[in-house]
């Protein structure tokens, strides 16, 4: 994994389009925020995903967004931003916007989709 990710800092970006990412917040604490208060939530499951063309996806309960994702690298952390992502569930909704920031050695990191603001966990997946 080591290996993985010291390629992919020293490539920069064009190498982060052929890794693929999911992720979920499914075994951790749950957040969603309103009106700068938060609480935590039992039913907030977030699923995230970015695949090899840069198609990012965040779902959680009933609201689901994607689009095109922008990749970086800073530091030890990948960073993901998709800005104006589509409603996918219902009557088509308002755009969202998204970031993902996670360290790829433990998978940790954070998703900021609001409503949701949450700790998230991903598995990452080279030359997917």
């Amino acid at each position: 994994m080591v290996a993985v990710v010291g390629a992919l800092v020293l490539a920069g970006t064009p190498a982060l389009a052929a890794t693929s990412y999911t992720c979920s917040n499914a075994e951790l604490v749950r957040v969603a925020c309103a009106d700068a208060a938060c609480e935590v939530l039992d039913e907030a499951i977030l699923t995230v995903a970015i695949d090899g063309y840069d198609r990012f996806t965040v779902c959680g309960e009933a609201l689901c967004w994607s689009g095109t994702g922008t990749r970086q690298v800073s530091g030890a952390y990948e960073i993901v931003t998709g800005v104006g992502l589509k409603s996918e569930i219902g009557d088509g909704g308002a755009p969202n916007d998204a970031v993902l920031a996670f360290d790829p050695k433990t998978g940790m990191g954070t998703i900021l989709a609001p409503p949701f603001y949450s700790p998230i966990h991903c598995q990452v997946h080279p030359g997917e």
